[in-house]
């Protein structure tokens, strides 16, 4: 299944994304669980942060970005990529 790049690049001041973190990690947190989401993590140097999607198309992909509620709430920006994966 083909896997997608999200990059998640800060929009508002951190005192407004904060207001949202909590929704955003329960959000991701399922989506792992669930097997959408492989890899998931923020940059130590507050940059933002990123997550990979396993999902049909592109179009899935971006389904599952119009559900997070950083993307809800408008405080950050979604880069999605399909991801061209190197093997042994």
């Amino acid at each position: 299944m083909p896997r997608f790049h999200v990059l998640l690049v800060p929009k508002a001041p951190p005192e407004v994304t904060a207001q949202h973190r909590p929704a955003h990690l329960e959000y991701v947190r399922n989506l792992i669980r669930s097997g959408r989401i492989v890899m998931a993590g923020r940059f130590k140097d507050g940059s933002g942060g990123f997550y990979v999607i396993e999902a049909k198309d592109l179009s899935e992909a971006l389904s599952i970005v119009e559900g997070d509620p950083y993307k809800k709430a408008d405080v950050r920006e979604f880069v999605v990529r399909e991801i061209e994966e190197v093997t042994a």
